[in-house]
């Protein structure tokens, strides 16, 4: 029996197969590449890797191979049985996540709990796209806070990954010193594009925005023609320049260098959801967004995300939907998220169609009813996981809305709220509510 870096036992064929399924766990960690021809690799070497189809599985389905992901996942069941029982339950855990099974995430914490160090497993619960985000809990990031506090011990101080993960939710959380420590550590073991991205996000709710920029101007020159990251780092430059109060015109010239939907590198989701909501704050800022960039973002959404109940996506189908100047396919998927809501019977579901609402409430120009329906549901957005900047977009949906309606006191009361006091575009706002108050 073979064992891995934590002393666990995986069952392969040879230890040249086991090195590179470690290697290619360790790729898929540090989100620089896909890993899936790493995993590809380790299956090479042993046809009957179940643990290694499952991976694979799983990369190919995060890529939008969903068909190829299904034959990797059935191979896997298939040779579960001559697997250990924790590659078993890994398996049987990797497969749910896929098919959103809900039973998933009591199986994967009942299994952290057993092996705390089964980073496979623990890696589907955590972090911004974990399980735990996108199950429409609202205290989704605390109990990634409290898995990774559970699960510390048990790994080396020098464990890089847990060390990333563990300073993204401490800077999420407002821990700003103890983030910038953690992250800085991480990244001093390992410079890869999960470490770079912890440190970048950091520097953004930090507001230490020349230090952010820096950073991520200098990462990019050294790895990022070589780092699946470099479209999301990219979007944190957009949106350090936006908090730093630079016109969103001249930030705009960078979706035609940068954010294509043709690029490639990022995940699907990575790629409808920078680029949405990018293009939805050029909105909010008065920026004209061409006909032909929102015909093709809408075209790439319907070819990976053509159904509803994907909170996160949907959030992000609905700016891109709002912002063609017709509104009849934003009309129409409002009237799918609705039914799917009234089947569902979820909070999440239900914010997500007040919030499409919204959207199309504020493309038609009529904000004070933009307001009149986002405004019970603010608090809500937490449910769809994700990121702080990636979520405030919709109270900044909501400020505009308020402020293009004249409703100047509910515009300043959620910026007050979230007590963002050293953000440039905060202050900016405050100033410019203050302005128009006379």
């Amino acid at each position: 029996m073979f064992k891995d870096t934590y002393d666990l036992d995986v069952t392969c064929a040879s230890d040249a197969a086991l090195q590179a399924f470690l290697s290619a766990m360790d790729c898929s960690l540090r989100f620089d590449r896909t890993a899936i021809e790493e995993f590809g690799a380790a299956i090479e070497l042993d046809e009957e890797f179940a643990i290694a189809h499952a991976a694979l599985g799983r990369q190919l389905f995060m890529q939008g191979h969903s068909a190829e992901s299904a034959t990797h996942f059935k191979k896997a069941m298939s040779l579960a049985n001559s697997a250990t029982s924790r590659e078993r339950d890994a398996i049987q855990i990797a497969n749910g996540a896929v098919r959103g099974d809900p039973q998933t995430i009591a199986m994967a914490r009942a299994h952290v709990e057993r092996y705390p160090t089964d980073v496979f497993v623990l890696a589907h619960l955590l972090g911004p796209f974990g399980l735990l985000a996108f199950s429409g809990i609202t205290d989704w990031s605390e109990q990634n806070i409290a898995l990774l506090r559970a699960t510390k011990a048990r790994y080396r101080a020098d464990d890089w990954w847990h060390l990333t993960t563990e300073g993204f939710f401490a800077a999420e959380e407002g821990r700003l010193m103890e983030a910038s420590k953690i992250c800085e550590r991480a990244w001093g073991i390992s410079e890869n594009g999960n470490c770079a991205h912890s440190l970048a996000h950091l520097h953004f709710e930090a507001c230490v925005l020349d230090e952010g920029r820096d950073f991520i101007r200098e990462w990019v020159a050294e790895y990022g023609d070589h780092s699946n990251m470099r479209h999301h780092l990219l979007w944190h430059l957009a949106m350090i320049d936006l908090e730093s109060g630079l016109e969103m015109s001249d930030v705009f010239e960078t979706y035609d260098l940068e954010f294509y939907p043709a690029t490639n590198g990022p995940s699907p989701l990575e790629m409808l959801c920078d680029n949405a909501s990018f293009l939805w704050r050029c909105h909010l800022a008065g920026v004209e967004i061409p006909v032909g960039v929102c015909d093709e973002l809408n075209q790439y959404a319907d070819s990976h995300f053509g159904f509803c109940g994907f909170a996160f996506a949907d959030a992000h189908k609905t700016m891109a939907s709002a912002l063609q100047p017709s509104t009849e396919k934003h009309d129409t998927l409002v009237a799918h998220l609705s039914e799917f809501a009234t089947s569902a019977n979820t909070d999440v579901a239900e914010f997500i169609t007040q919030y499409s609402g919204a959207l199309g409430a504020f493309a038609k120009g009529e904000y004070a009813r933009a307001v009149g329906i986002l405004e019970p549901f603010l608090s809500s957005s937490i449910l769809i996981g994700g990121s702080n900047p990636q979520r405030r977009i919709i109270e900044e949906t909501f400020v505009e809305a308020c402020v293009r309606a004249a409703d100047y006191d509910k515009a300043d009361a959620v910026l007050r709220r979230r007590n963002r006091k050293n953000s440039m575009f905060d202050q900016n706002q405050h100033g410019r509510i203050s302005r128009l108050k006379g």
